[in-house]
């Protein structure tokens, strides 16, 4: 794929390019699809649960975007997608139904609007959210933007946060409650501090928060980081993420299972291990944009709508004072965080008309607007009346957040988004409405992993199902009480479990309750933890059942579907489970390369082809030399090991003797004879490399040995036989050493030592101490001992 694109970084157009080379090779079945779908996740681009089709989400920090870019995004929706926008729940916007031969295009579409996919989903971590009133909100301590933007830029395509165990999230607070901090790996709220008379930015600092299918509330790491160290600590924590998150149970891979294993202090120590080892490392100084009042047009005073009852209530519901004298903060409320492709471009043009030319995703799937003149009031309301986005009353009862459920996402059990969609209608249409509800919460999830956030609703469901009458219908479970602030999480309560069809009825018995039994100013909050769990259960306890499928079929089928219920065309998650394998990822990334510098080849550009080929061989280098425990970035000292350790050992040809010095041959005057060489060396490298990984699997062993030394009763260094052997004759320390350099590294010592003879060895807590022993025993060397010395482990084995 040819870009030309000047405005588009170099970094993004290799990775566009990549992507379309990927995307041939798939089509060409010269890669697998699990090979694909590594690759592609960490470009954003999730497989849906149709076949073919793809979910391609956009990574926005703290969600702003540009008038510009929403009319680029708007362009993709139409020509690749289906004419929606979705807002997520991490500020993002994310697209459906995209055909994977479109991607590289739409890609390219995107980067030349200032936007990019990369590391939006994945082993990643994720869009870094924040308050979307950051800048304009009349309680916060300061603008958090520049710092969750400085963060953003500082760990995408960081090599530390490219396999990371699990995702990784991060969010900025400027007040209270808005960064919603408790649910975060690392959650960050503004505090200021005052010190010999002067202002001193920082952030307390919550760590391990998350929810999914179990919920956990972060700790706190501490209560003031000064924001000159802000990007110091994110590089700490996570680096404690990489070292200590299983990388082999899904299940467990988040943080905050590494924060519930090994207890928040262990954790602390082991940051401050990494901040201080950080102390000398030189990072950017984050920049803050002077404060100022952007130049917005001039608009001519209209009350024509002052009496319109309808824009009364929008105006009072919708729009909140910024903390700048004169200028408004507009919400706007989004159904299900959907938005066509037609409202976005009237969008642009309103905030390009009325305000200061962007707009800001929130995370309850809504859009505001910020510096808005009051006497811009009734002009907005007029045209966004003309789309249908003058809604009022966002982030309240009937502004439901809720995933894409069973719709698209391969783990949905349920229609989450069908469910909310008819809760928003009912609630609308409900002429009784209370504004004691406006502070109750609905979120819905289509399976328990909470990404409609139910965990933290005052009434949240997720999807599950069960058999009725003999027949399978789609149910929820119905939590009462969740809650967040920025010191804290109360995650709700389940109270039943109830077929999809009676969620309706069960939300308005739960409101009309509450509303008729609260006390004076009792928040619903106050009110369920007043009344409990049981009180609820009872009035609910009806709603378990179904008439028979004979006489109410339409009660087992799905909101949104006609169809029967069922679980068979529900999928695999693609976040990347089970541990990666690093050899893979390495020699698909050659092979891509490769396949890059043929085509480079074909159209003659031949200092292209050469500096594929370069990197081809580079990366099939890189995958054997994991079997040394060694992960070099330089590529030239990549090579020159590669030389040493498996050329000269005979794992791959001779042949490939004297490859570091034709590496550095300056491609530029590279002709065709010498493109096509380096193009056929590095084919025949990658060969050799896929035949020797495959060889390792044949063997279930991580290291390839070309026969006998011929010493079989001493070792390469001299050491003794069984009979003469010590006790603890060798030891090597392993601690800080990840999996799985540690066990590649322990394997490499036990082969320079004679049969009997005893290695000790200095392994980390956590995954280390769980799985070496366990590999070194499979190997069928002994175990002698394993004993907790400190905060480390001391093990000993008796080689075999």
């Amino acid at each position: 794929m040819d870009i030309r694109t000047l405005n588009i970084p170099p970094e993004l157009k290799r990775e566009i390019e990549d992507f379309a080379a990927e995307v041939e090779r798939r089509n060409r079945g010269e890669i697998a699809e699990d090979d694909f779908k590594r690759f592609r996740l960490q470009q954003g681009i999730y497989g849906q649960r149709q076949d073919g089709e793809q979910m391609v989400r956009t990574k926005l920090p703290f969600g702003r975007i540009t008038a510009d870019q929403l009319e680029g995004l708007a362009d993709f929706a139409d020509n690749y997608s289906n004419g929606i926008l979705h807002v997520t729940t991490r500020q993002d916007i994310q697209f459906h139904f995209v055909n994977i031969n479109d991607v590289p295009k739409g890609l390219q579409d995107l980067a030349e609007r200032g936007l990019h996919t990369r590391e939006a989903c994945g082993n990643t971590v994720r869009n870094v959210t924040a308050c979307h009133k950051a800048g304009t909100c009349a309680n916060e301590y300061f603008d958090v933007s520049p710092y969750a933007g400085a963060v953003s830029r500082f760990l995408l395509r960081h090599p530390l946060t490219q396999n990371l165990p699990r995702k990784f999230k991060i969010s900025f607070g400027g007040c209270n409650g808005c960064g919603l901090a408790p649910i975060h790996d690392i959650g960050l709220n503004a505090v200021a501090r005052r010190e010999n008379g002067k202002e001193t930015r920082g952030f307390r600092v919550s760590i391990g928060g998350g929810l999914g299918s179990s919920p956990h509330a972060a700790q706190l790491l501490t209560e003031f980081m000064s924001a000159d160290n802000l990007l110091r600590m994110c590089e700490a924590v996570v680096r404690v993420f990489d070292k200590h998150g299983d990388k082999k149970n899904r299940n467990k891979a988040r943080f905050k299972f590494v924060v519930d294993k090994l207890g928040i202090e262990q954790v602390k120590k082991f940051y401050e291990q990494e901040f201080a080892a950080l102390k000398n490392t030189q990072y950017r100084e984050i920049e803050i944009p002077e404060e100022r009042i952007p130049a917005l047009p001039k608009i001519a005073p209209d009350r024509s709508r002052d009496s319109d009852p309808e824009f009364k209530n929008w105006k009072v519901r919708n729009t909140v004072k910024q903390k700048q004298a004169g200028f408004y903060n507009a919400q706007l409320k989004l159904l299900l965080g959907d938005l066509t492709s037609a409202q976005a471009r009237a969008l642009s043009k309103i905030v390009s008309s009325y305000a200061a030319g962007y707009v800001v995703n929130t995370v309850n799937q809504n859009m505001m607007v910020p510096w808005v003149r009051e006497e811009a009031f009734g002009p907005i309301f007029g045209e966004l009346r003309k789309v249908g986005l003058h809604k009022a009353g966002t982030e309240q009862l009937r502004d439901i957040t809720c995933c894409p459920g069973s719709e698209t996402c391969n783990l949905g059990i349920t229609a989450s988004r069908g469910l909310a969609h008819h809760l928003s209608a009912d609630l609308e249409n409900n002429s009784t409405a209370s504004a004691d509800l406006d502070q109750v919460s609905i979120k819905v999830s289509g399976c328990p992993n909470s990404c409609g956030q139910h965990h933290i609703a005052s009434i949240g469901f997720h999807g599950s199902a069960k058999k009725i009458n003999g027949v399978l219908a789609p149910h929820y479970e119905m939590m009462l009480g969740g809650r967040i602030s920025e010191q804290g999480a109360v995650f709700g309560t389940v109270v039943t479990k109830m077929p999809a069809k009676n969620v309706p009825i069960a939300v308005k018995r739960v409101t009309e309750n509450y509303l008729k039994e609260k006390l004076e100013g009792e928040s619903f909050a106050a009110f369920f933890d007043r009344k409990g769990k049981m009180h609820f259960a009872a009035f609910l306890e009806d709603l378990k059942d179904l008439p028979p499928v004979e006489q109410a079929p339409e009660s087992y089928v799905d909101f949104g579907s006609d169809k029967k219920f069922t679980l068979e065309d529900r999928g695999q998650g693609e976040c990347a489970g089970a541990v990666t394998d690093m050899i893979q990822d390495h020699l698909s990334v050659a092979e891509r390369a490769l396949f890059q510098g043929k085509l480079a080849m074909e159209k003659s550009s031949f200092a292209e082809a050469t500096q594929q080929a370069n990197r081809s061989l580079v990366a099939a280098a890189r995958a054997l030399l994991v079997t040394e425990g060694i992960d070099f970035s330089d590529d030239v000292e990549s090579l020159k090991k590669f030389e040493s350790l498996i050329v000269d050992t005979g794992i791959v040809s001779e042949a490939f003797s004297g490859i570091t010095s034709r590496f550095q041959a300056d491609s530029a005057k590279a002709d065709a004879a010498k493109s096509q060489s380096r193009l056929n060396e590095a084919d025949k490298l990658v060969e050799d490399c896929k035949k020797a990984y495959h060889k390792m699997q044949g063997d279930k062993s991580l290291r390839i040995r070309v026969g006998s030394n011929g010493n079989h009763g001493e070792s390469k260094t001299g050491a003794k036989t069984a009979g003469e052997a010590g006790a603890a004759s060798q030891k090597i320390d392993l601690l800080g050493v990840k999996c799985p350099f540690n066990y590649v590294k322990t394997k490499l010592k036990l082969e320079t030592m004679a049969s009997g003879q005893r290695l000790e060895v200095l392994l980390d807590d956590g995954d280390p101490v769980k799985n070496v022993p366990r590999s070194i025993q499979n190997d069928g060397h002994k175990l002698l001992s394993l004993d907790k010395v400190e905060n480390h482990y001391k093990m000993v084995i008796e080689k075999a």
